[in-house]
């Protein structure tokens, strides 16, 4: 006896999981906060599940989850229009499209930033991960460490140079590979 295939909603809740990361970052590529971004990603999922009978599984799920993502942040944008921060309709449309082309070069940095990260050593893995995973105050890092302010932010600049010079040095062989 064959195991029974999975229901739609099942098929969805997989394909929402395996790909929420770059759902999330390509939203938050084009609001300006995160809590904007998080409250966007349920508003798609939310879509999502309401018109997955469209979808097409023979289709990449991440483009046609996109277009449902750039959707509500239309909405969202049209509820906050007073706002002065918005950028204009067309450059919010570019940037979704440059956003998109550009998913593999930013998946795979983010492969290399991994890579880079394990590189470091464990004081500086800490640092790192103080400030940008756990997004302690400077404050709090500074007690923490036993650092200045201006220490902090210098180990924390040469640190992120560090990897940004780890991660084009991954790219560059790719390229000639």
């Amino acid at each position: 006896m064959s195991p029974e295939p999975p229901s739609r909603t099942e098929q969805l809740v997989l394909l929402l999981t395996q790909n929420q990361e770059p759902l999330f970052r390509y939203i938050f590529s084009l609001v300006s906060s995160e809590a904007d971004a998080r409250d966007i990603l349920q508003e798609t999922s939310l879509a999502l599940y309401r018109k997955f009978d469209q979808y097409e599984t023979s289709r990449p799920f991440l483009p046609w989850a996109y277009r449902f993502a750039y959707l509500q942040i239309q909405k969202h944008r049209a509820k906050f229009a007073r706002s002065p921060l918005l950028f204009s309709e067309d450059l919010i449309h570019l940037l979704a499209l440059e956003r998109e082309q550009m998913e593999p070069e930013l998946d795979l940095r983010l492969q290399f930033l991994d890579e880079c990260l394990g590189k470091l050593t464990p004081h500086d893995k800490e640092l790192v991960a103080s400030r940008y995973a756990l997004r302690e105050s400077a404050e709090e890092m500074m007690q923490r460490f036993a650092m200045s302010r201006r220490t902090l932010f210098r180990n924390l600049g040469l640190l992120r140079q560090r990897l940004h010079d780890c991660i084009t040095r991954q790219i560059q062989s790719e390229a000639l590979t």
